[in-house]
């Protein structure tokens, strides 16, 4: 998700300065500055209620709350790992189908600039685990699977072993905790492969060796019946 010619928030931080008893304070630059003003800005735009939560009560400094609500902000996206411009981008098309009118908590806007594998177009935690069983047993039965490339490769990489014997509650957290590692992994990392034109143009042979035998059969009949309808025509021309 991170986009390398995008800066991430945590080199915007300058300087921290932390005392034992005081709460941290961060100081950004310029251009940290311009991201918070964007993200606020944006979401004046999208949420016509926003004036509300930030309202001040000091006619002497109007800004006092949004100001403040700024700083909390920018140390919530640091703390949160909220790195890159793409991220927020997804956090504002959320905002947009938000369907109230007031400004989102902070930890709520976060949780949008963090999308959930469906977001990303690929199957939740639950439907990848049953694709991968189904796929897994249809190769075990020297059957054709239809699995996606990303659930084969998922496969690979389960300890399959491991959820296999998985045996009591304890047991079968540890599993599911492992297949969650191995199914976040790989979509941080996952990459679809490339098909190159000679790929995608299958020969005669290829096509072959992916029928079974029950397919091979249909397609003989399709072309005898197909034989014999011609026949029929050229018989009937002749008479």
């Amino acid at each position: 998700m991170k986009s390398s010619n995008m800066k991430s928030m945590k080199d915007l931080v300058t300087n921290v300065n932390m005392t034992e008893h005081k709460e941290k304070e961060i100081i950004v630059d310029d251009f940290a500055k311009n991201v918070i003003n964007k993200v606020f800005k944006e979401l004046s735009l999208i949420l016509p209620a926003w004036q509300y939560a930030w309202k001040s009560d000091d006619p002497q400094n109007p800004d006092k709350v949004l100001n403040a609500a700024k700083q909390q902000w920018t140390k919530a996206f640091i703390e949160n790992d909220i790195c890159s411009v793409d991220q927020i981008k997804h956090g504002f098309a959320k905002a947009r189908k938000y369907e109230s009118d007031f400004v989102p908590s902070c930890g709520k806007f976060i949780s949008w600039c963090t999308p959930s594998p469906e977001d990303l177009g690929y199957p939740s935690e639950a439907k990848a685990l049953e694709q991968c069983v189904t796929h897994r047993n249809k190769v075990k039965m020297h059957l054709d699977s239809d699995a996606s490339h990303f659930i084969q490769t998922l496969c690979k990489c389960v300890d399959w072993w491991v959820m296999n014997t998985a045996n009591g509650q304890n047991a079968v957290n540890v599993a599911k905790k492992l297949f969650r590692e191995e199914y976040l992994n790989l979509i941080a990392t996952y990459q679809e492969p490339v098909e190159t034109p000679s790929q995608r143009l299958e020969t005669m042979d290829v096509t072959k060796k992916r029928r079974s035998p029950q397919q091979e059969a249909d397609s003989r009949k399709r072309g005898m019946d197909a034989m014999a309808l011609v026949r029929a025509k050229l018989k009937h021309k002749v008479n």
